[in-house]
């Protein structure tokens, strides 16, 4: 038997049972990929990192949901981070090659960790397929904010932002999962993110909830790679100026947190992705050599 040493990493928080929990497994660069899918399927988290180090500050890094692996994952990447940090006192500025592309990220002393993201685009959603998303989630034309972008954004992997009008509106949402499922896998995205602009956290410019069916995820609590994504969505429209911002979201599941986010205006424009960690559970999984 081989003993593969797993953490559980509470993201974006700084208080224990909030945030997004993440699995970590900071040795993980010779697992072959089945057994990296059925360890995330046994930690059960939205994503788990596998992390490998080639050198001083050079890595690799891998996620998996319990269903699929996936390009990138905001809030397991600062879980992993946040673990370097303090199981293996790295400090400083790295690398971590992603099947995203290969992203610069800071670990400071103390005070949030940091990833940077892939270079944001953007793409607007086709006609047909946006009736059959506002179907899915159970949303009318009259639900949106139509002064804010509804569209896909990428800064590293497709997700669908979709604006409405209030939180209230927001935490209402019972999306049909088989459906938005489907319609996602239609747009190639991987979650859908619905926003608005009336966060209750007083240094947040939004609050957001985060669908993920298409992997295997149906509500993620906290989601770096999407506040990310819609920062630059939002900079990039002029709905908020370039610069220091912070998003608040997974309140309505009872992991309140805030991802915070630094938009470089370019060009190229650049997003760069923060936040606090609490590692909750460390542990020994034993797996056939």
């Amino acid at each position: 038997m081989r003993e593969i040493e797993v953490f559980q990493v509470d993201a974006f928080t700084e208080e224990p049972f909030s945030g997004n929990p993440a699995g970590v497994v900071i040795d993980g660069g010779d697992l072959p990929r089945d057994l990296r899918q059925r360890i995330a399927r046994e930690m059960n988290c939205s994503e788990t990192a596998f992390v490998f180090r080639y050198e001083r500050d050079r890595f690799r890094f891998q996620y998996h949901t319990p269903e699929a692996e996936v390009d990138l994952c905001g809030h397991a990447t600062i879980a992993a981070l946040h673990l370097l940090r303090e199981r293996q006192d790295i400090v400083g500025d790295i690398v971590a090659e992603t099947r995203a592309g290969i992203l610069p990220m800071r670990i400071d002393e103390e005070g949030p960790v940091w990833m940077r993201q892939a270079e944001p685009k953007f793409r607007e959603v086709p006609d047909d397929v946006r009736v059959a998303l506002l179907q899915a989630l159970g949303l009318g034309e009259d639900d949106l904010d139509g002064e804010l972008p509804f569209a896909l954004a990428s800064t590293g992997i497709w997700q669908a932002m979709v604006p409405v009008k209030s939180r209230d509106a927001l935490f209402a949402l019972t999306p049909d999962t088989l459906r938005l499922r489907e319609v996602s896998r239609r747009l190639g995205a991987i979650c859908v993110h619905v926003y608005a602009l009336d966060p209750a956290h007083p240094s947040a410019v939004a609050v957001a909830r985060d669908f993920a069916p298409a992997v295997g995820v149906a509500e993620d609590p906290h989601t770096g790679t999407a506040a990310g994504a819609l920062a630059c969505l939002l900079a990039h429209r002029g709905a908020v100026p370039a610069g220091e911002m912070a998003f608040e979201q997974g309140a309505n599941l009872g992991r309140p947190g805030l991802i915070l986010a630094r938009v470089e205006a370019g060009p190229p424009m650049r997003a760069w992705v923060g936040g606090h960690a609490v590692t909750m559970l460390r542990g020994e999984m034993r797996v056939a050599k």
